[in-house]
């Protein structure tokens, strides 16, 4: 099809304008070349000029036949070229040219490949991302809604592994802070964090699942906090009161203590009172040359003097972890780690230690204690010195050969074979060992315990039982 004038090069055309700086001249130039004076229009002061009587043009060049003033506003209308531009005019299209729903979309930034509803924006400005009704889940101020109703859903947070990726959350009424509180995964180590109160930390769980409240590391009893390992294993450690119990409105048990799933004790409160139920009191104690011969349970059992001693290597363990601004934070904890002096050692000297597959140098450091002496099967007839009797060695005692010997409380005697016994005997030592029968019923120094019952748990091979009985040792 032929053509008046140029031929348009795209879809949107309009009519170029051009504003002139006045002075008191007659000559101008156009920006846009012009075969003659009726190509423009020209307006001087909003008052259209006539083409050849007030001016003429040629090419760029625009000649007045008066000149203008510098207050003067003069500008033209290119109506005999046509400016093609990619682009429609400013402000040209509007709804009415736009074809909706669009079927895909991409800007800067953006890339919109999906195939059905993936954000809803509502009227209450509510956004839904796989919701369409995010105002019927914003839970009364909830602004932002993911799911699916139809199956699993979930937010993904990517940072790099040597960061920490995080939610954070800002008070909106002050404007003076970016958050005041957040939650993160840190990637250098694995652990996830909470922070409260202007960004401090609270609360993590470690790589190894250990729950940490008040402590950033876990592995030590000696730094204040809570800590509770994925086995179940629970640590407190605070300069002050530890554990508040308070039971409400009426009597009765406060802690339970269970067995392989049976309970065996309780403490429990009734008025003013505390009991401990099942109550038998133990301490501490090691044979003199460290060893583990076979003892029969309830066996008496006499103090030496001398007393057990422990000892633990100490050494600090420093670790590193980055705090909300992704700056290093060197943490430094103290270690302490039960030691059996070998040949040649003694406190306060300073050996290397493998822990966790570091080298460390530890200092070796005997614990203060002033009450828990050495003992040994009791081999004196009527003993003053009875320290009560064997219950069970200790599996946890970590290299040294400790036993349990109960003291007060209920607990079970060994008695020498062929004694008759009753309730409410006296007892005091046989010198092997066992207990006998204390001929009359005044209380001795030697004097240990009290018959409870003639019910024979259990009767040993050389003759010797052992039944219930109160110590007083």
């Amino acid at each position: 099809m032929p053509f008046i004038g140029n031929q348009p090069a795209l879809s949107y055309t309009s009519f170029a304008k051009q504003d002139f700086t006045t002075s008191a001249t007659t000559s101008y130039t156009l920006d846009n070349p012009v075969a003659n004076e009726n190509e423009i229009a020209l307006f001087i002061n909003f008052v259209r000029q006539e083409p050849t009587t007030a001016y003429t043009a040629s090419g760029t060049t625009l000649t007045l036949t008066s000149a203008t003033s510098a207050s003067d506003d003069m500008y033209a209308v290119f109506i005999g070229k046509a400016v093609q531009t990619v682009n429609p005019p400013a402000g040209s299209v509007d709804s009415s040219k736009i074809n909706y729903p669009l079927t895909t979309f991409s800007s800067t930034g953006i890339d919109d490949n999906a195939t059905s509803t993936a954000i809803t924006i509502d009227s209450s400005e509510n956004v839904g991302i796989g919701i369409s009704n995010p105002s019927s889940y914003d839970g009364g101020g909830n602004k932002l809604v993911l799911g699916s109703t139809s199956g699993r859903s979930g937010l993904t947070i990517v940072s790099s592994n040597s960061t920490a990726g995080g939610i954070y959350f800002a008070d909106g009424t002050t404007g003076t802070e970016p958050y005041r509180g957040f939650l993160d995964y840190d990637h250098s180590n694995d652990a996830m964090r909470f922070f409260t109160n202007g960004a401090t930390e609270r609360m993590r769980i470690d790589s190894s699942g250990v729950v940490l409240i008040g402590k950033t590391a876990s592995g030590t009893i000696t730094t204040s906090g809570f800590q509770v390992y994925q086995s179940g294993e629970t640590n407190i450690t605070r300069a002050g009161h530890i554990l508040l119990l308070n039971r409400l409105v009426d009597d009765g048990g406060i802690v339970r203590f269970y067995q392989n799933s049976t309970e065996e004790g309780n403490i429990a409160v009734s008025g003013s009172t505390v009991s401990y139920n099942g109550f038998t009191g133990t301490h501490w104690s090691r044979f003199e040359d460290n060893s583990t011969p076979t003892i029969l349970r309830g066996t008496v059992l006499e103090t030496l003097d001398e007393m057990c001693d422990w000892y633990n290597l100490e050494f600090d363990v420093k670790t590193t972890t980055q705090d909300e601004d992704g700056n290093d934070v060197t943490n430094t904890v103290t270690e302490k780690v039960p030691h059996i002096l070998a040949d040649g050692q003694s406190n306060g000297d300073v050996i290397t230690y493998n822990h966790e597959g570091t080298d460390y140098q530890a200092t070796i450091v005997k614990e203060d204690d002033i009450k828990h002496m050495k003992s040994k099967i009791s081999d004196t007839v009527d003993a003053k010195n009875v320290y009560g009797v064997f219950v069970v060695y200790d599996e946890d005692g970590e290299g040294y050969n400790d036993f349990y010997v109960a003291s007060v409380g209920s607990f079970v005697v060994r008695i020498k074979a062929n004694e008759t016994i009753a309730k409410g005997d006296l007892l005091q030592s046989n010198g092997d060992g066992t207990a006998k029968v204390q001929t009359d019923d005044n209380v001795k120094s030697s004097s240990f315990a009290k018959v409870l019952s003639t019910t024979v748990i259990e009767t040993y091979e050389d003759g010797s039982f052992i039944v219930p009985c109160s110590l007083m040792c």
